[in-house]
């Protein structure tokens, strides 16, 4: 999970209109994006999802939903609340 906070903060941090794909072939690419609704502690939401093509559509495999927490004072974190492998 460090690393994907490492990404946000090379790429200005977080933002509701956040969208970062990453391509590292031969790997399916990785997808982090901002959700339009909050998670269940009502912070900011993230999805992280490898994308690949199957058949014509676009297929997660598979995805996971984070809240961002940022504690005062303390270092960011990500609390994990959503899975689908």
């Amino acid at each position: 999970m460090q690393t994907i906070l490492d990404i946000l903060k090379l790429a200005g941090g977080f933002r509701p209109t956040l969208y970062l794909k990453i391509e590292n072939p031969p790997y399916m690419a990785l997808v982090i994006e901002a959700t339009p609704e909050p998670g269940p502690m009502g912070l900011p939401a993230l999805s992280v999802a490898h994308y690949g093509e199957q058949n014509g559509d676009l297929m997660r495999d598979p995805e996971m939903c984070f809240e961002l927490c940022l504690p005062f004072g303390s270092k960011a974190y990500l609390d994990p609340f959503y899975w689908l492998c």
